[in-house]
């Protein structure tokens, strides 16, 4: 007999400068968190000893104060993250040791302050089918910023969209893939 072992966490932070660390172990599993307040830190590790498939991450920061969001993933299929960040000041998200394949990131970042976005993966890292969405908008002083280093991608997707005509917007994209697939964009208002 098998059995579908189903994982919720939820943590909603209303507080100022709070941390959160969350190390996700096993598959099939849902972590929300939802940080309101002043300055929030979240980092969450998808399979720190081995691979974590079919688990859906989202992170909500909204308030004033700087705002960080790191997703690490070494290895795992079908995982979904999704960050939202508004708001008052600095918005920073990182998705990291990108490795595996139909993974989907969804980045938003918007209001008054720096936007900035990183994805790095491990040099000749396998990336199969990943997709990767990132809106970056806001008004007066909202300078965006976006860096991504995809190595040993294979039909996958990656859209970047900056919305601010009257703030200096940067990116830099090193994209390594024999089939590419889903194709690139970048748009710029």
């Amino acid at each position: 007999m098998k059995y579908l072992i189903l994982a919720l966490l939820c943590v909603n932070v209303w507080a100022a400068d709070n941390t959160i660390t969350v190390d996700q172990i096993g598959d099939n599993n849902t972590v929300y968190i939802s940080q309101d307040g002043t300055a929030h830190n979240v980092t969450v590790n998808l399979g720190r000893t081995s691979s974590v498939d079919n688990t859906n991450i989202n992170i909500v920061q909204q308030g004033t104060g700087a705002k960080t969001a790191g997703v690490d993933i070494p290895s795992g299929i079908n995982n979904g993250v999704i960050v939202f960040q508004d708001g008052v000041g600095n918005h920073t998200a990182s998705i990291q040791n990108l490795t595996g394949s139909g993974n989907n990131i969804n980045i938003s970042q918007t209001g008054n302050g720096k936007h900035e976005f990183n994805l790095t993966n491990p040099f000749n890292a396998t990336n199969n089918n990943n997709t990767v969405g990132v809106t970056q908008s806001g008004g007066v002083g909202a300078e965006k910023r976006f860096d991504l280093m995809f190595s040993g991608a294979n039909n996958a997707g990656v859209t970047v969209q900056q919305t601010n005509p009257n703030t200096p917007d940067q990116g830099g994209m090193n994209i390594q893939c024999a089939n590419c697939g889903n194709g690139w964009s970048y748009i710029r208002y």
